[in-house]
């Protein structure tokens, strides 16, 4: 066995073949051409990389001390936005904890375009639901009923009478007679149905209820207005006594909704022009009717000639037959109904329709014997139509999804099953010629309005 030669080791100084080094140490070619030029680039790397360590410190120091912040990175704000170089921000960006992602927030005060496309999209849908809904709100008119749809339309305004009803079911069930109260219930329950079949048995059910009592609402005529919502008060009136006996002896309380909420008092003062003596005298209201001033006016105007004294043909016990007598109110109801007089009897005893405009008040100030308060509107009842032998009622109201303050002013207009969405500025300006009958709903504590500093002035 022949041994080879041994071969010299390579010292650090001796230039080995590069084929011989490969197959000795496994190192690549492209190594070994580049070996000298890659030991001068490291020099020069870490000369380089010091340099700029050096010279980020100083300015990062700089930028500090500039600032006067802390780079935490925990704080949400800062007194002074650094103005620091991309680089830097890339560096303090991978420092900070990773955060949430917060949802978009959800406003309709926010613009259009700043909202996501999920956003787009819900907001598109909840238009489109609210849009079906709104359509769901009518009632139907299969013969000339348009003055029971717009009257139950402002009841169902007035959400806390309607409440009141709902709430004593158990007792005013007591009495089967009791329809009126029954068939209103029913229909605010089906208020947002969209079965009109439904609804129209709910109303011939509720028309045949108070024809019980005022067979001249049994017809398929058209009838006035408010004296079809006087004889439902009535009506809801007369069981009160009764169910109050009966829920005497059973532990349980009836309260009548129509004199919690619609019924005021008013006192009636009676003066002799003679002698200066008078009476006094207090009665039941639930609603005013108003005369419309010639050439029109405002509700205030109409309110305050209602109470303002007038002369009355009355034998004194002095002898003198001239007195004059001058109403108040005793009390204020929670929502004030006020009638205004458009029909009227001419010397000839026609009945015409009076067209005068009248300056429809968002707030009134009522005072009282006791207090004063402030009302706001939120429902109308409009005749529309040249003559008082023909005509269509229709209704306007505040919109049920709204709270109690109203920053968004939404109305909608109720004629019969067609249901649109309007203002209240706009149904101020445009049913001056044609209201009948308002709706005034009173302050509630501590609900303000441009009007209450009157109010305080009153008290």
């Amino acid at each position: 066995m022949s041994l080879l030669p041994a071969l010299p080791l390579p010292s650090r100084t001796t230039t080995i073949q590069p084929t011989l080094r490969y197959r000795l140490f496994g190192r690549p070619l492209t190594k070994i051409k580049k070996e000298g030029k890659d030991q001068e680039e490291d020099k020069e790397n870490v000369t380089t990389k010091k340099n700029k360590k050096a010279k980020k410190s100083r300015r990062w120091r700089c930028c500090k001390n500039r600032c006067c912040v802390s780079p935490a990175p925990q704080e949400e704000e800062t007194p002074e936005k650094c103005h620091l170089s991309a680089s830097q921000h890339e560096v303090v960006a991978t420092k900070r904890p990773v955060e949430k992602e917060e949802e978009p927030v959800k406003d309709d005060r926010f613009p259009q375009a700043l909202l996501t496309k999920k956003d787009k999209v819900a907001v598109t849908t909840q238009k489109k639901l609210r849009s079906d809904h709104i359509k769901c709100l009518g009632f139907p008119n299969p013969a000339q009923i348009c003055y029971i749809n717009s009257s139950l339309q402002s009841l169902l305004t007035l959400e806390d009478f309607v409440t009141a009803i709902s709430h004593q079911e158990q007792v005013w069930s007591l009495i089967p007679e009791a329809a009126v109260l029954r068939t209103f219930k029913n229909i605010s329950e089906h208020h947002f149905s969209s079965d009109a079949q439904e609804k129209l048995r709910l109303l011939a059910a509720f028309k045949r209820a108070v024809a019980l009592w005022a067979p001249e609402f049994g017809d398929h005529q058209q009838k006035d207005a408010h004296e079809f919502l006087t004889v439902v008060f009535d009506q809801i009136r007369y069981w009160g006594p009764q169910l109050q006996v009966l829920t005497a002896g059973m532990g349980m309380a009836y309260s009548c909704p129509v004199e919690d909420h619609l019924m005021f008092k008013m006192r009636n003062t009676r003066t002799c022009k003679s002698c200066g003596a008078g009476s006094t005298r207090e009665e039941d209201f639930t609603n005013l009717s108003l005369d419309l001033p010639a050439g029109g006016g405002t509700v205030e105007n109409m309110l305050d000639n209602y109470l303002m004294e007038t002369e009355l043909e009355y034998r004194c016990e002095c002898g003198a037959t001239k007195s004059g007598q001058r109403s108040s109110f005793a009390t204020l109801p929670r929502v004030l109904v006020l009638h205004l007089k458009r029909f009227r009897y001419t010397p000839t005893f026609q009945l015409e329709k009076i067209h005068d405009a009248v300056n429809l008040q968002r707030e009134l100030v009522v005072s009282s014997g006791q207090h004063g308060a402030c009302y706001s509107l939120v429902s109308t009842i409009n005749h529309i139509g040249a003559t008082a032998r023909s005509g269509h009622y229709i209704c306007d109201g505040v919109d049920p999804d709204v709270g109690p303050v109203d920053l968004t002013d939404r109305w909608f207009t109720y004629n019969d099953t067609v249901v649109t969405q309007t203002s209240g500025v706009n149904v101020c300006n445009q049913r001056q010629r044609s209201s009948y009958i308002l709706f005034y709903r009173r302050h509630v504590r501590g609900q303000q309005c441009h009007m209450c500093t009157a109010v305080k002035h009153i008290m």
